[in-house]
């Protein structure tokens, strides 16, 4: 069994491959215009492929750049300005000028429908109607359709109606909120169903072009925003899971590696070319979350609770209207990158000022198969900072520590600022630039240990391969607990998720046995607006845990007062085979393969070169440990040491 995963990041495409008992990797240059070549690309190498698990950023680009599909909503009648009214959130408080991000939908539709709250069809859409707007759809060119009705969570009808005559009509590509988000909440429901029309003809022919390019035996599994794998033809159906695909990815194996090495808290730290994105693991489980955006734009799905700030490699250096550095969000991206690649860029990078810094080996990039062009990218700092009007070793450093300022306030956003102890927290530290910056990080931030896990450059890819299937249910009740029907109500959906799985489960060649089924509700104060989830058994047992979790987040509890069930959740995870890292020798005498004078805050110091898999057991002061998939700084002040699978451990003074 050759078991291969892959990760499209916007510089490099990742690859690991294992036969279940060595794990091998490499890179191969992204291809934003045409993504499935990478991939073409990567497995040119490769002889044979069983199982191909996949991570891409395809979906998010496509929102970011507004690259989706020409869509269509139809909603119920008096309800089409739902998307442009929104919440009374504001992206900045006090701009007088704040603007909301443009809905994606192109055209509305509204129909002649209702349910009520209960559930109770009020009126009927009628057919006539409903071809009337199969004829705009079509001389509009619409090709992609939203389909979101009030209260269709408590009942479907209305919307499968609907659906049925659009299908009928040559309409394919249609989401309908109550099979795409079957909770309350209209504008987070609509805004969620209008993504995952938007990205259905995206992401359906990406997929497609990926299986024709894999044999028709290989099982080809996609990483969703949950953390969790499924086959490729589930993404298809529900494209909007697979969102926040490449971040997943490296939370999903740090979960892993704490596993693995027997840690419970963790702050995971991904840093590529474009983005660094920060996750959490507390008490040995993912943070997941219900309700999360995509450049401004509602999107409530279970997801890995991320932080993502635009710091990455190719973030470009610049001056705003005041003069002050800024890095970031632009990115220089693969193509023409940084200065240093020598493909034509002229904006200075995060890559060029580590590489100018001396903390990157400009011959054994991606270990030696990228030569960086330094003449290039010192002439391009000192163009920066004579603009800027400072020296050039001040401007290698103040992009240095601009893009580590970045990254820290996005440390602190995904934990300080939510009530966590950091000083309690190892970080993990992974991306291709991630080692690079981590050690600094963690002194700003008081972390006492840093992790760089066994193959950095390529953890994400590593994480996609590790993760089980998952898929998950959900549906909304407000019911107060108490009330006769409640139990009954949580029981009976539960039995119909149960049977939804089975049939999912079947379509993925896992039998229903070999699954873990995990029940859970929202739950909350009656009068409250927002939930916490417990885990439940029987309603008695997750009422206990509510107010255990309420006084935990909140420092108290109201046993007086009465509680209301909002959501009924299930999860259901299937186990897939996971390849561990194979444990090292180290023979503890490992020897510099040079010096190099690296820029530090206090000047430049001669410090020795590593190769990762020839360090001594350990090591005081400061280095440089490269590998082909990333480079590790230690910086004066730390020390380092091996563990048993590789690890590199990094001790903060």
């Amino acid at each position: 069994m050759m078991h291969i995963s892959t990760d499209i990041g916007g510089t490099f495409t990742d690859f690991v491959i294992s036969d279940g008992e060595k794990i091998e990797s490499f890179k191969v240059p992204s291809t934003p215009q045409n993504p499935e070549l990478a991939i073409e690309n990567g497995l040119d190498r490769l002889t044979t492929v069983t199982s191909f698990s996949h991570g891409a950023t395809i979906a998010t680009n496509a929102v970011l750049e507004r690259k989706g599909a020409r869509i269509g909503l139809i909603t119920t009648k008096g309800f089409a300005d739902v998307l442009k009214i929104g919440r009374q959130k504001r992206a900045q408080l006090y701009r007088l000028d704040s603007t909301r991000p443009l809905p994606l939908v192109d055209h509305y539709f509204e129909i002649s429908e209702r349910v009520s709250s209960e559930g109770v069809i009020i009126m009927h859409p009628a057919e006539e109607e409903v071809l009337d707007v199969v004829e705009q759809l079509k001389s509009l060119g619409i090709e992609s359709v939203a389909i979101c009705f009030l209260f269709s969570f408590r009942n479907p009808e209305n919307e499968r109606a609907v659906r049925a005559v659009l299908e009928r009509n040559g309409l394919k590509n249609v989401s309908c909120s109550s099979k795409v988000l079957p909770e309350f909440r209209e504008y987070e429901r609509m805004s969620t169903t209008v993504l995952d029309a938007y990205l259905k003809r995206i992401v359906d022919s990406y997929i497609t072009r990926i299986e024709s390019i894999l044999a028709q035996r290989v099982q080809f599994y996609v990483m969703q925003s949950n953390g969790g794998v499924v086959k490729s033809g589930l993404v298809k159906r529900k494209p909007v899971n697979m969102l926040l695909s490449g971040p997943a990815g490296g939370v999903a194996a740090s979960k892993f590696l704490c596993d693995l090495i027997g840690l419970n808290n963790v702050i995971t730290y991904d840093m590529g070319g474009t983005s660094a994105d920060v996750a959490t693991v507390i008490n040995g489980n993912l943070s997941w979350t219900s309700e999360g955006s995509i450049n401004g734009i509602p999107l409530k799905m279970p997801q890995v609770d991320l932080v993502t700030v635009g710091a990455g490699g190719g973030s470009i250096a610049w001056l705003d209207a005041g003069g002050a550095l800024r890095v970031g969000p632009e990115s220089a991206g693969a193509s023409p990158g940084p200065i240093c690649y020598g493909l034509g860029g002229t904006d200075v990078t995060v890559t060029d000022a580590d590489l100018l810094c001396g903390f990157i080996n400009p011959s054994y990039f991606v270990g030696g198969e990228m030569v960086l062009e330094t003449k290039n990218a010192k002439r391009g700092m000192k163009k920066l900072a004579n603009v800027i009007g400072m020296s050039y070793e001040d401007t290698i450093l103040g992009v240095w520590n601009v893009v580590n300022s970045n990254m820290i306030s996005a440390i602190r956003l995904a934990s300080v600022e939510r009530g966590l102890d950091i000083r309690d927290f190892a970080l993990i530290a992974f991306g291709g630039a991630g080692p690079v910056h981590a050690a600094a990080l963690a002194r700003e931030l008081n972390i006492p240990k840093v992790i760089v896990p066994f193959a950095p450059g390529v953890f994400s890819a590593y994480g996609i391969m590790v993760s089980d299937v998952q898929l998950d249910y959900s549906r909304t009740n407000i019911l107060r607990v108490g009330e006769a029907e409640a139990e009954e109500f949580v029981n009976e959906t539960i039995e119909d998720f149960t049977a939804a799985a089975k049939r999912e489960l079947m379509m993925q060649d896992i039998e229903f046995e070999d699954a873990m089924l995990l029940p859970s509700l929202d739950m909350r104060y009656v009068g409250q607006s927002y939930e916490l989830n417990v885990s439940y058994n029987d309603l008695e047992a997750a009422q206990t845990r509510f107010y255990d979790c309420y006084r935990q987040q909140y420092g108290y509890y109201m046993p007086s007062e009465a509680v209301e069930i909002v959501n009924v959740r299930l999860q259901v995870m299937a186990a897939r085979a996971k390849p561990k890292p194979p444990k090292v020798v180290v023979n503890g005498k490992g020897k510099p393969v040079g010096y190099r004078a690296v820029l530090f805050e206090d000047g430049r110091e001669k410090i020795p070169v590593y190769r990762r898999y020839d360090l001594p057991l350990e090591h005081e002061g400061a280095a440089i440990i490269e590998a082909k998939d990333s480079t590790i700084v230690v910086p004066p002040g730390t020390s380092f040491s091996v563990d048993l699978y590789g690890n590199i451990v990094m001790h903060i003074a």
